[in-house]
């Protein structure tokens, strides 16, 4: 009896994956903030750059975030799956969009600070 209540509960704790642990081939928190700030920095000077012409300003947006990647270091195809594992996880997502919040009224702060 003591054995398999001993191998139940191994089982239950071995087979229990840590619910707030992203997986390690997702991009972490940290560096997703600073890659979607980014590109949402790179869609907003697209649009103002390229805004009246559609198609120049579609092939100018993906050549920017091409660049966004390739500062960072990954691919489009990483970036995606970790983007879609974040819009799946509502918990994680919300994390990430108050984390870009925060990130983008610090460097809202700095850039007055830089101006005065």
């Amino acid at each position: 009896m003591r054995w398999a209540s001993l191998v139940i509960l191994v089982c239950l704790f071995g087979g229990c994956k840590s619910p707030n642990k992203i997986p390690d081939d997702i991009i972490g928190i940290g560096k997703m903030k600073l890659i979607v700030w980014d590109m949402i920095q790179a869609g907003a000077l697209s649009e103002n750059e390229f805004g009246k012409y559609p198609d120049t300003l579609k092939i100018k947006t993906i050549q920017m975030f091409q660049q966004v990647f390739a500062i960072h270091g990954i691919t489009k195809d990483e970036f995606y799956k970790s983007y879609r594992y974040y819009e799946g996880h509502p918990d994680k997502n919300k994390i990430l969009m108050d984390s870009v919040s925060a990130y983008a009224t610090r460097q809202r702060l700095e850039l007055y600070k830089r101006r005065q």
